[in-house]
């Protein structure tokens, strides 16, 4: 087998790996790279060599960093099958969409520029029309169901717990000189454990040969999740004492749900009186309406707390599409809650609400997660007394909390939780999917942990394992050996 690694090495984004394995060449994941502009579109034009020749790509999850490049690879004459589960499909249309749309959106406000006259016009990496081709080779496949991809491989799907339809995969394949059985393990995104909606991670059904290990938080430890329940009830239960309004800044897939399925948690509980809850987001608004298809993908918990009633239901929750939608959420005076995108408050549909709740000293601004730095949202996370909104100033009276906690990515406890029968002397492990500290850091507690190896990749880097050499021109991977 050989291993090329395309994507999300010793960083968190784009990630994609092409393994060739008996004759096959399988990329699992096919994400977009997400950074500056100039970097992130010299990034994203930047496609494997002859990955229209690819026999499969799976796709481990909807987050666009996994599939965004799904589109380009198409449109570079990819015609292979693209296996992922049901849930993973559906939601990764809704993103694919959205990121679509914007595609065009900025090529268009780029082109509007003063340009040179040799420069060229700028072109969307893909447009809506280029969806069609994607979805047609779309292969819906069930956790647990092993497929069969010819010449003796074959892989399955498990539960990763990390959103709706996320899975971790396990490829399967015997070596024609010798006739052994081997496994390949790709975590992609391993969730935490205990989280709302979804189950935790599947355990591993027992060790394999090699690992592709995500390290996002690798080297951290979260906040305890049990402690975000307390928080959130108290931020919704100071609103309704001071008849003002809750504003939660997330993410449109994953976050947004969560958050829902607390409100509706408390509301059944009758832990607070039904107000009215607000989605004000149009990706947030159809990840909202998969997700309520798809109870059969949901914990134990979830499945008890919806009794006869469909989960975000009840008409309480208001699922704002339209312009004028969410303009008629600003009638609403207090105690409500709205949820809408982006956390960073740079952009999106928050910033309206953002806008007129930032002097209003009855309303809360809730964070639910990390927020980058030089954002308008760490600028009010952290405290600041003026904030720059759009075109103008605002003195901030509002108060502002954070709730830790709610991560979509194990930290590396998890991790090593997740990996603990699989950690052993005869296995190889390479970590991607993280920073370099992250990523090096957990490398090193593999090793301590007992695996008998752990790389961390730099892009390009091709390794050659069960046998071949290492090809010439092959860039030198970083090592953790074990003692």
């Amino acid at each position: 087998m050989r291993i090329q690694f395309c994507g999300a090495d010793r960083t968190v984004t784009g990630s994609s790996h092409l393994i060739e394995v008996n004759g096959l060449r399988i990329f699992l994941d096919m994400g977009m790279f997400q950074g500056p502009r100039d970097e992130a579109r010299r990034m994203n034009e930047y496609l494997p060599a002859d990955v229209k020749t690819a026999d499969a790509i799976i796709l481990s999850h909807a987050h666009f960093d996994h599939s965004g490049k799904l589109p380009v690879a198409v449109r570079a004459g990819f015609s292979g099958p693209i296996y992922c589960t049901p849930p993973t499909a559906e939601v990764t249309n809704v993103i694919l969409q959205d990121a679509a749309r914007i595609q065009v959106e900025d090529a268009e406000h780029l082109n509007q520029r003063v340009r040179r006259l040799d420069e060229p016009k700028i072109e969307p990496l893909f447009a809506p029309d280029d969806l069609a081709a994607v979805f047609r080779l779309v292969k819906r496949v069930r956790y647990g169901q092993k497929t069969d991809l010819g010449n003796n491989v074959s892989f399955t799907f498990h539960d990763a717990g990390h959103i709706l339809g996320s899975a971790y995969v396990i490829v399967e394949w015997t070596e024609p000189a010798t006739g052994t059985p081997r496994k390949l393990l790709f975590t992609a995104d391993i969730g935490r454990y205990n989280t709302p909606i979804i189950n935790d991670p599947t355990p591993l059904p027992g060790p394999v040969d090699l690992v592709i290990s995500e390290s996002t938080y690798g080297n951290n430890s979260h906040g305890d999740i049990a402690a975000v329940e307390p928080q959130l009830l108290e931020a919704v239960k100071h609103v309704c004492q001071t008849r003002g309004r809750l504003i939660i800044p997330a993410f449109a897939v994953g976050r947004t749900q969560t958050m829902l399925w607390y409100f509706e948690k408390f509301i059944r509980e009758k832990a607070i009186p039904p107000l009215p809850i607000f989605v004000d987001s149009p990706m947030g608004v159809e990840a909202t309406k998969v997700t309520r298809a798809f109870h059969d993908y949901f914990d134990p918990q979830t499945i008890d707390l919806m009794g006869e009633t469909p989960l975000f239901g009840g008409g309480r929750v208001t699922l704002a599409s339209t312009r004028q939608e969410s303009m008629q959420i600003n009638a609403a005076s207090g105690p409500c809650i709205i949820i809408a995108s982006s956390p960073t408050c740079e952009f999106g549909r928050v910033l309206h609400h953002i806008k007129r709740s930032v002097e209003e000293p009855k309303d809360l601004i809730v964070f639910v997660g990390w927020t980058p730095h030089n954002t308008l949202g760490r600028r009010l996370q952290a405290g600041q007394k003026r904030v720059r909104i759009y075109d103008r100033w605002y003195d901030l009276r509002c108060q502002v909390r954070t709730i830790h906690g709610l991560s979509a990515h194990a930290d590396g406890d998890e991790l090593l939780k997740f990996l603990a029968p699989t950690i052993r002397q005869q296995t190889q492990a390479f970590i991607v999917h993280g920073e370099p500290d992250q990523a090096e850091g957990f490398a090193q507690r593999l090793l301590e942990a007992g695996m008998g190896s752990a790389i961390v990749p730099a892009l390009e880097t091709s390794v050659v394992v069960f046998g071949g050499t290492k090809r010439e021109g092959q860039q030198e991977p970083r090592i953790a050996d074990a003692e």
